[in-house]
C-alpha cells in the first residue's frame, strides 16, 4: 500500500498494489474496508504474465460519497480464492495548511475576538515565521484571489471539493501562487505566510476562515484536528 497516510484530493492518491499469478484473464476484487464494513469495491482484470497490478482509489465510497476519515484495510480476492490482506491506509479529508513550526496568537487571534469598529474576528490566526509555506487544506477550485490593503492583504478563497465549505487564506507575503479558476489538490502550495494588509504590525501569521454558505465557522477545532494527523 502506498502511501500509508493519504489525503482526499491529493495529487498522489491511494494506490493498492499486488501480484497475481494466473494462466488466464482473471477478475480480481480490491476491497477497502473500515470497521468491518466494505466502503469501496474495485474490480480489475488481471492478464496472464502481469508483473504487478496497481489500483488507484480516489477516496470515494461505492455510493460516490467522500469516505470518512479513518484507517482502512485493503484486501484482494480472486474468484474461487480466499481474500488476502495487502495493507492498510489512513485516509484524511484535510491537511494542516501551515507547513512549518507554528503557534497561535492567543485570545486575540481566536474566532469572534473583538476588533476595531465593532467587528469580530471571523477566523483563526496561525502564527509562523514569514516565508513559511502554505498549502491547500482541501482540494478545490480557486474562486477569488486578490489584495485588500485595509484588512486581509494578499488573500485567497477556495471552494472545497465535494464539500459545502469554502476556505479563506489571508495575509500572504505575496500574491498567491495560484489564480482564479485553478483547480488545486490537497497539499498544493498556495504561497507563503506573511503580514500584509492590517497585519503589518502583528507577528507573521495566516488568517484562516471556514465558511458554509457564507456563514463563518470557528476554525480552531478543525485546525487542531488536522494538525494532529498532518
Amino acid at each position: 500500500m502506498k502511501p500509508a497516510k493519504a489525503f482526499f484530493g491529493a495529487a498522489t492518491g491511494v494506490r493498492a498494489s499486488f501480484r497475481a499469478s494466473t494462466d488466464s484473464p482473471t477478475r480480481v476484487s480490491v476491497r477497502f474496508t473500515r470497521g468491518g464494513n466494505r466502503l469501496r469495491h474495485i474490480v480489475v482484470e488481471v492478464k496472464p504474465g502481469s508483473p504487478g497490478v496497481v489500483v488507484p482509489w480516489n477516496g470515494r465510497t461505492d455510493a460516490g460519497k467522500v469516505a470518512p476519515d479513518g484507517r482502512y484495510g485493503v484486501s484482494v480476492k480472486a474468484k474461487g480464492a480466499g481474500a488476502r490482506r495487502i495493507g492498510r491506509v489512513a485516509l484524511h479529508g484535510y491537511r494542516f495548511p501551515v507547513r512549518g513550526p507554528h503557534g497561535s496568537r492567543g485570545a486575540i487571534g481566536r474566532f469572534h475576538a473583538p476588533r476595531s469598529g465593532g467587528r469580530t474576528h471571523q477566523g483563526f490566526d496561525v502564527v509562523a515565521d514569514c516565508g513559511t509555506p502554505l498549502v491547500a487544506a482541501r482540494a478545490g477550485t480557486v474562486v477569488r484571489r486578490g489584495y485588500d490593503p485595509e484588512l486581509y492583504g494578499n488573500y485567497l478563497l477556495i471552494n472545497g471539493r465535494a464539500t459545502r465549505r469554502s476556505l479563506f487564506y489571508a495575509h500572504l507575503i505575496a500574491p498567491a501562487e495560484v489564480k482564479r479558476g485553478d483547480r488545486v489538490f490537497t497539499g498544493t502550495r498556495l504561497g507563503l505566510v506573511g503580514r500584509t494588509g492590517n497585519a503589518r504590525t502583528t507577528p507573521c501569521h495566516l488568517h484562516f476562515e471556514i465558511r458554509v454558505h457564507g456563514r463563518a465557522l470557528d476554525p480552531e477545532p478543525f485546525l487542531r484536528a488536522w494538525n494532529r494527523h498532518s
